[in-house]
């Protein structure tokens, strides 16, 4: 019976140590995945760990710039109204 016990005793260590081991794991990859994303810019330090660069928060002025731009961009890919030649006198 102390046998048993003893056995039980020591699987619940190595579950509890296997648990704890993958959290801290866990914890460490998200803490240096934060680190490399951040890089310590400066600017890049208002970025969420949680949602990334979807939860940058910005300054006023680059906040104004992006949300009352009212100039649509262009839908074409890079270098499309090209033909071949022009295209490859633009890369030589």
């Amino acid at each position: 019976m102390k046998a048993l016990i003893l056995l039980a005793l020591v699987l619940i260590n190595l579950a509890l140590i296997f648990y704890l081991g993958e959290k801290v794991s866990r914890y460490s990859k998200r803490f240096t995945d934060h680190r490399k994303l951040v890089n310590a810019h400066p600017e890049m330090k208002s970025v969420d760990p949680e949602r990334g660069l979807m939860g940058f928060e910005s300054d006023d002025v680059i906040r104004a710039l992006v949300l009352d731009n009212d100039e649509p961009g262009e839908s074409e890919p890079y270098l499309a109204t090209l033909t071949k030649d022009e295209e490859d006198q633009s890369l030589a």
